[in-house]
């Protein structure tokens, strides 16, 4: 399935190796969750819950949106806008350049158009309809913000792309050309912790962040 991507090779699995979060088979956090972040006597959900849920699993009703192209043919008289897509879409304004962070258009966050986490509703703005970008940013490869038919459509665009370690395997093999997956100040790669990547007057950096997943 060529939605699942692919493994990280050559000079791309040479970077990651060499990252201290790497442990040898995968990458780990740089410091251990927090106490009390999880409840230790809340029970596990039973299969059943987990792949069916119950009725406060989906909202009753579709939640209130709006179509923000209007708003976007304006530019923000403050230089910035934040514009929230959905889970973790956002369309970033600053000072002229549009960034798009961690975009998924596709109907479930899964590699199967036919099994997984189904989207209550559509993102407010077609992704054809979406006015040109300067950047996009994908923060990790799991399937609510790594969306392949989102990305194959973006490839097309030529957009640049800055990403985290291991997930520029999965953007080349969409469709994404390497030069075009971001950035150091001296070789096009993926960014790793605390790397500036010059783009225009501005400027992205990395920083590292925890999961729980």
């Amino acid at each position: 399935m060529k939605s699942l991507g692919k493994r990280s090779q050559g000079a791309r699995l040479e970077r990651i190796r060499a990252s201290p979060r790497w442990t040898g088979d995968r990458f780990h956090n740089a410091h251990p969750i927090m106490a009390g972040l999880r409840d230790p006597n809340a029970a596990m959900p039973t299969l059943s819950e987990f792949l069916c849920g119950g009725e406060r699993r989906v909202p009753r009703r579709s939640l209130p949106s709006m179509n923000p192209l209007d708003t976007w043919r304006k530019p923000p008289a403050s230089g910035l806008r934040a514009t929230w897509l959905g889970h973790s879409t956002l369309l970033i304004e600053i000072d002229g350049l549009r960034v798009l962070t961690d975009p998924v258009w596709g109907p479930r966050a899964s590699p199967s158009r036919f099994a997984g986490p189904k989207r209550f509703q559509p993102v407010p703005v077609p992704l054809r309809a979406m006015p040109p970008l300067d950047l996009v940013i994908v923060s990790h490869d799991h399937y609510d913000h790594l969306d392949y038919p989102t990305v194959r459509q973006l490839a097309k665009h030529d957009v640049p792309f800055v990403t985290s370690l291991g997930v520029g395997a999965h953007l080349e093999a969409w469709g994404v050309r390497p030069e075009r997956i971001w950035i150091s100040p001296t070789r096009k790669v993926e960014l790793p912790f605390m790397r500036p990547s010059p783009h225009a007057a501005s400027s992205a950096s990395s920083l590292p962040a925890s999961s729980s997943a």
